[in-house]
């Protein structure tokens, strides 16, 4: 019987990726080279479960036409039709309506794959392929076989599904309605993943551990000189992947091409097991008021915004993190002999000091921060601010700074103290621009100035000319937040492209960066990444939008460094 070829037979090259797959979990077994028209030996008894992996690809009809879509946008229209002409030839037999899944349960503690496809009749879906693959045998309970590559694959029609695994007890885990299954996957995404954790068996679980382990201490006897401050480090990030590995309860992944939203999506969702350590991390997280909501308005570069409360649990993992990094820089500290004594205790006191600072903010409880970026020809301006447990002492801690770095030729110039503004005091840190520096007197001025703003629990910021001007409107606007808690993300991030790529080319103009602003300006205001995380029980879930103009953005690029190419290749003589 013949090999499938993964280009020349899309569909059978699919059944051979299934058992690919089942023979890289388990070992091919001795009676494959049997007859095939018999039925295969009794195998061990199979418990019906749940997957514990489920893979979605989303229906033809759909896949057809998000990539046509995304290949037009990025100039590359040739990639979406030669798609099209490849699923042409899998579509025969197939529902082009319905999404394809592959389902992996665990079956006598391994894992075993199990292929879905839309069809009504499988039968007919295999006599039009029998050019390619020759006849399938049927066996007395109605299940064909064919060969893939050095094993067997066995397909029965379940329900309007077609349903094919590396040995046929496999087929009966599979619902009569596969779909319920894959509910919010393929009916969602081009491309979905749900991995349920805990279904996996603690043993797999942990020997994934011990293996991550060995692994570190294999990495760490390499390491020459004393590298135990390392190694302290390493062991409590792998005690958090032992936790993570252990505590996890669900994972979820999918990409979305939306040509009617003119974005690809990108969706994520994880939540800890119910009780554990991890969940407790998670438990009580919500959005609080902020005092920084102003960076929400209007339509800036940039913006940052999260405000949020943080469990107990998560504060004590986080002090405990901060504890270990302090550790690990004194050691590495007092393997540094080329310091003195009175600059390491010198750095010691200033990170200290910091650390402290930051362990103090995480004790109350929360989190609060905004950020707004504003950005154009030969214009950058930055403005912020964050909620901290005591703003003098963030002023003192950078008192005591400038004082250490003043015995330095050249160092920055700080005024404290300048002014105050609706209870704010003003302090600024000024930077000399060397002359040199063209690009960044254009657009800083001959001096760079840092404007630092001290409330009793708040921290402001400013950089760039005129940006005390959007600081100010933060601090005016810091209880004024009206808005709807239940419908704002714990965390959310937005840049805009043109207004970047208009900051380089006014920087330092560049043909290739002018010929992707002209691409991206096409698409008006569609040119922005944004990323939002919102609270789910039990964990957080994540959406990062790609818009249409960044995607055109990408596109130009790599024409533009195709032609770089070509020119390049027609300069030296060479020859395509």
């Amino acid at each position: 019987m013949q090999r499938f070829g993964f280009f020349r037979r899309p569909l059978l090259a699919t059944f051979a990726a299934f058992c690919a797959v089942g023979v890289t979990f388990l070992p091919v077994r001795t009676g494959l080279a049997q007859d095939k028209t018999q039925p295969a030996p009794a195998e061990a008894a199979v418990a019906s479960t749940d997957p514990v992996l489920v893979l979605t690809v989303a229906s033809l009809n759909k896949l057809m036409q998000d990539i046509n879509y995304i290949s037009g946008v990025m100039g590359q229209p040739q990639a979406g039709g030669m798609f099209t002409m490849m699923a042409g030839s899998f579509t025969q037999g197939l529902d082009t309506s319905r999404p394809i899944g592959v389902l992996v349960p665990m079956v006598d503690g391994s894992p075993e794959p199990i292929g879905v496809l839309p069809t009504d009749d499988v039968e007919l879906m295999l006599k039009r392929l029998e050019g390619q693959t020759g006849p399938a045998d049927k066996l007395d309970d109605g299940t064909f076989v064919v060969a893939a590559g050095p094993a067997l694959v066995y397909i029965r029609q379940v329900g309007p599904w077609a349903v094919i695994a590396r040995n046929r007890e496999l087929i009966d885990l599979v619902p009569a309605d596969p779909m319920s299954l894959m509910a919010g996957l393929g009916d969602n995404y081009d491309i979905g993943m749900r991995l349920s954790i805990q279904e996996i068996p603690l043993g797999l679980r942990e020997m994934l551990v011990d293996q991550l382990s060995q692994g570190f201490e294999q990495a760490m006897a390499r390491q020459t000189g004393d590298s135990d401050q390392m190694a302290e480090l390493s062991k409590a990030q792998l005690e958090q992947l032992n936790m993570l590995i252990r505590e996890a309860d669900k994972f979820m992944f999918g990409i979305n091409i939306n040509p009617n939203k003119r974005v690809m999506s990108i969706d994520t969702e994880f939540t800890a097991a119910p009780g554990t350590s991890l969940a407790e991390m998670y438990a009580g997280q919500s959005p609080i008021p902020s005092k920084f909501t102003a960076v929400l308005k209007g339509d800036p570069a940039m913006r940052y915004h999260a405000a949020g409360s943080v469990s107990p649990k998560l504060i004590e993992s986080s002090t405990s993190s901060i504890d270990m990094v302090m550790s690990t820089v004194q050691k590495a500290l007092d393997d540094q002999e080329q310091l003195g004594d009175d600059v390491k205790a010198e750095i010691e006191e200033m990170l200290g000091g910091l650390l402290d600072l930051v362990t103090k903010t995480m004790a109350e409880g929360k989190y609060d921060v905004g950020m707004i970026g504003m950005a154009g020809d030969n214009m950058l301006k930055l403005a912020g601010g964050m909620f901290v447990h005591d703003g003098d002492e963030v002023a003192a801690w950078v008192k005591k700074l400038d004082a250490k770095l003043s015995q330095i030729p050249d160092a920055p110039k700080f005024n404290f103290d300048e002014s105050t503004y609706n209870g704010v005091t003003m302090h600024s840190v000024v930077i000399d621009i060397p002359a040199r520096a063209e690009e960044s007197r254009r657009l800083l001025g001959e001096k760079a100035v840092i404007t630092l703003g001290t409330a009793p629990q708040a921290v402001y910021f400013a950089f760039g000319q005129g940006s005390v001007t959007a600081m100010k409107a933060l601090i005016d606007s810091a209880d004024a937040d009206t808005g709807d808690l239940a419908a704002r993300p714990l965390g959310q991030m937005r840049i805009k492209l043109l207004p970047l790529l208009r900051l380089a080319q006014s920087m330092k103009p560049n043909d290739s960066v002018a010929a992707v602003i002209d691409a991206v300006a096409v698409g008006g205001e569609n040119d922005y990444i944004s990323v939002l995380a919102n609270v789910i029980e039990n964990g957080q879930s994540s959406n990062i939008e790609i818009a249409e103009g960044v995607l055109k953005a990408i596109g130009a690029a790599v024409r533009e460094v195709q032609n770089a190419q070509m020119r390049e290749m027609q300069r030296g003589g060479g020859q395509f």
